[in-house]
């Protein structure tokens, strides 16, 4: 069983894995430590296969790179505010929901007045 540590690694079959050991459950070897630089463009999730999501340089806009979504993620605490306007724990965690991150720390809270329709 793989930790849930977040040190990417690019595995000689060209995809990005959360770690040396979840690679090596996939039966790939590691090709280089980071995440893969070739990698398939997108513009949406959609561009990209069911256990990956777009990231993109710039935030919460495209294009981006197709990369895998994280197996597991620590329990490190160390908050993100997503693209979806919602907060995780950490990057990993957005990450493993297929979520780009828009800025660090919490999300900003809509407060709707009581009363209001």
């Amino acid at each position: 069983m793989c930790t849930r540590e977040f040190r990417p690694v690019c595995g000689c079959d060209g995809r990005t894995y959360g770690n040396a050991c979840e690679a090596a459950a996939a039966g790939v070897n590691v090709a280089s430590q980071g995440a893969c630089i070739v990698e398939k463009e997108c513009r949406t999730k959609a561009d990209c296969g069911d256990t990956d999501y777009c990231v993109f340089d710039n935030g919460c806009r495209g294009p981006g790179v197709c990369q895998a979504r994280p197996r597991l993620c620590t329990r490190e605490l160390n908050p993100v505010c997503g693209c979806d306007g919602r907060t995780y724990p950490n990057p990993c965690e957005a990450a493993r929901a297929g979520v780009n991150v828009a800025n660090r720390g919490a999300c900003p809270q809509i407060l709707v007045p009581r009363g209001a329709p």
